[in-house]
């Protein structure tokens, strides 16, 4: 009967991670899915859209090690997911009424703050759940639910981005309905994970003890190299936040953009989950180098998807259906590297009681540069160099000339921004 009251427990606690997963994958992908609607209805510029990935970004490096900190002490794991899922359900509805710019940046800062909560609360359940036989597994199954959720977005979000619904426009009003979904979500918190009780130690709370901690992980070579990894692999999956925008530029209607979006996002979803088994079986075949094995395939194989999706293939909107075919093999083939490889190391090569913390300063220091890095970085090479034209109309009015041109420059952006950084990447994973 223990048995079974721990198998129950334990499949509780993993769907509560999984729909908590979802949702944030859904969350964070509203922004991107609004870029167009908001430039359109703000007059937003590409930089001030960046600027406001970077408030999250830059949340999520400052704030996530706080909460590690806290797991590692001892709080509640339960606790932090619902004060956390709160928080960021309350940011996101909050967000579907504000028109002023710097309230949004606000907004945006708190729940990128609320977001990186999750990051280290779900390692250190996983580390509690799994063995060293199915991590990659479980690791797969919560990165696919993420990709799961920011499908649903894509789907749902950019047909009615751009559309007045109950006297709302839709990115608004999809930005409602998941804050709302987030904050119903800490009633299931509540009932479906289960935590053994710990104690708090208060001799490992406080920023020096972090320090310290941190210290001691970069005296780890594999997770310096974890991290560089995280930084260089980052860049380009952010910069990619544009490429909806990419495809409306070249004048595919916006269902067809969100499919487009939700496919490669399956693809993302499905490699995920595929990686982490691979990961599992290449390090019962080879415990040393079977998991390295499986993240250099999968960085090698991004940069020609790149090339193909961003310069090669002809800019038209009848070849639709062809990018998507193109960016679903993408994402299948480019997403093993974190649940095959990057996470079931770190839990391996960092003591438990010091998990939390090496997972938030893993995703700080990724937040702090590659996933603020890349959004500015298209911004910048879009505009400065090669000459991305603001407007507020409507792609629909605009001269087929400067839907050519905008097109023309976000594709190379894309492109420039993605690829140098998967080859540091490479070349990362091969070292």
């Amino acid at each position: 009967m223990q048995g079974d009251d721990a198998r129950t427990s334990s499949v509780g606690t993993l769907a509560a991670l999984i729909l908590l997963s979802a949702l944030k994958g859904a969350d964070l992908q509203l922004l991107p899915s609004s870029f167009r609607a908001m430039e359109h209805e703000m007059g937003l510029k590409p930089h001030i859209l960046g600027v406001m990935a970077l408030c999250q970004g830059v949340a999520c490096a400052v704030t996530g090690p706080i909460w590690g900190n806290l797991v590692d002490c001892g709080a509640s794991r339960k606790l932090l997911l619902k004060v956390g899922a709160g928080l960021w359900g309350l940011c996101t509805f909050q967000l579907a009424f504000t028109s002023k710019v710097w309230e949004m940046l606000l907004l945006r800062l708190l729940n990128g703050a609320a977001l990186s909560m999750l990051w280290p609360v779900v390692q250190s359940f996983i580390a509690d759940l799994t063995t060293s036989k199915n991590v990659g597994q479980v690791c797969g199954k919560v990165h696919c639910a993420a990709h799961f959720g920011q499908v649903i977005a894509c789907l749902m979000v950019v047909p009615i981005s751009e559309q007045e619904i109950m006297g709302l426009m839709g990115w608004r009003l999809a930005l409602a309905v998941v804050g709302a979904l987030s904050l119903s979500v800490v009633l299931f918190v509540e009932l479906a994970v289960e935590e053994v009780a710990r104690s708090w130690d208060s001799r490992r709370f406080g920023l020096l003890c972090e320090l310290r901690k941190l210290a001691g992980f970069f005296r780890i070579r594999t997770f310096c190299v974890i991290v560089l990894q995280g930084v260089f692999g980052t860049i380009p999956a952010a910069a990619q936040s544009f490429t909806t925008m990419y495809f409306q530029y070249l004048s595919i209607g916006n269902s067809m953009c969100g499919l487009i979006t939700a496919i490669r996002t399956v693809g993302d979803g499905i490699g995920g989950a595929l990686g982490g088994y691979l990961g599992d079986v290449a390090s019962s075949v080879s415990p040393r180098y079977g998991r390295t094995c499986v993240a250099m395939i999968s960085v090698t194989a991004g940069s020609p998807f790149v090339y193909v999706v961003y310069m090669a293939i002809p800019r038209e909107a009848s070849l639709g259906v062809f990018f998507a075919g193109i960016l679903f093999s993408m994402g299948l083939f480019t997403s093993w590297e974190v649940p095959g490889c990057l996470q079931p190391m770190m839990m391996n090569i960092v003591p438990k009681r010091h998990l939390s913390s090496a997972f938030s300063w893993d995703v700080a220091i990724v937040f702090a540069s590659g996933n603020t890095l890349g959004p500015l970085l298209v911004g910048f090479i879009a505009q400065d160099i090669f000459m991305y034209r603001q407007t507020e109309g409507s792609i629909a009015d605009m001269s087929p000339e400067l839907r050519a041109h905008n097109a023309s420059a976000l594709g190379k952006a894309l492109f420039f921004s993605c690829v140098i950084p998967s080859l540091l990447s490479a070349w990362d994973s091969h070292s």
